[in-house]
């Protein structure tokens, strides 16, 4: 599970469907990033980090 993901989307005040939304694909597919069963492409989590603000992609990326 990629808590630093699901963190910063909640701080920013997303649902997962907002954010699926905001990114053009399926809420579906956004959970499994947020899940870690996906990757998606390098431009999904570009986009993904500047919509939420993040410093890095890695961070985003992140499991624990």
């Amino acid at each position: 599970m990629r808590k630093n993901l699901i963190n910063l989307r909640k701080k920013q005040g997303f649902s997962q469907k907002e954010l699926a939304k905001k990114l053009d694909i399926s809420e579906r597919q956004y959970q499994r990033l947020e899940a870690g069963t996906s990757n998606g492409s390098v431009i999904l989590w570009q986009n993904l980090k500047t919509i939420l603000q993040s410093n890095t992609i890695d961070y985003l990326l992140e499991q624990k």
